[in-house]
């Protein structure tokens, strides 16, 4: 297993997207996926340390169905490149599910990442996250400043409609989804046992957030959405 090769070909293919490099190029790109998944295999161990209840349900799920395919779906991609450079993986028992919420690994060219978070992607979901963080914001805040999150996410210039632009959490409701992440640096990406203690501990300080942004959708069954 090697991160470096798995960024080296993303690099590649970030530079030659096409289908004819891509083809040429294959025994490649399926070493390169081989490592990948090799390294889900792995990372599961983090999640089960820090994450017991999300741990539990992909103990035995094959890495395989963690990762998101490279080439893009052209009838939604218009104008864009055929692949997506970039190795993605959702540790879910079932990522086309919303639920439950999961950590997010990504390897590009330049940079490794691990994160979770919620990307509600109809109006009931983000409708719930809000209701939820209006009741229980202190919560919220309590969670960030104790484990020293940076939250990242999209948010509306305004209070969004049926919300009180003077509600003490208005700051966190004008949020259209809400997401930390964690970049490897370079010595922990060449560094399998350092990459794993990193991730360990980066699951470790998200995992309050993870749970709390689930309590939003407690009673929902799993393969609702």
């Amino acid at each position: 297993m090697d991160i470096k090769k798995i960024m080296a070909y993303s690099r590649a293919l970030s530079e030659n997207n096409d289908r004819q490099w891509f083809h040429q190029h294959h025994g490649e790109y399926e070493a390169a996926q081989n490592d990948f998944l090799s390294l889900l295999d792995i990372m599961k161990f983090p999640i089960m340390q820090y994450a017991p209840s999300l741990g539990d349900q992909i103990m035995f799920t094959p890495p395989k169905l963690f990762m998101y395919r490279i080439p893009r779906d052209m009838r939604y991609s218009r104008g864009k490149t055929p692949y997506n450079p970039a190795f993605r993986a959702y540790f879910s028992p079932n990522k086309k599910e919303f639920l439950p919420l999961s950590y997010f690994f990504r390897i590009s060219g330049d940079q490794c990442s691990i994160g979770t978070g919620v990307y509600p992607w109809d109006r009931e979901l983000l409708g719930r996250l809000r209701d939820y963080i209006m009741y229980n914001y202190e919560e919220l805040d309590d969670i960030v400043a104790e484990n020293d999150l940076e939250v990242e996410g999209e948010a509306l210039k305004r209070a969004p409609k049926g919300y009180d632009v003077n509600h003490p959490a208005i700051s966190w409701l004008r949020y259209k989804y809400i997401t930390v992440r964690y970049e490897f640096t370079p010595e922990e990406i060449v560094d399998d046992g350092a990459l794993l203690d990193a991730a360990g501990q980066a699951i470790r300080r998200f995992e309050p957030l993870r749970e709390y942004l689930s309590g939003a959708y407690e009673g929902i069954p799993f393969d609702i959405y």
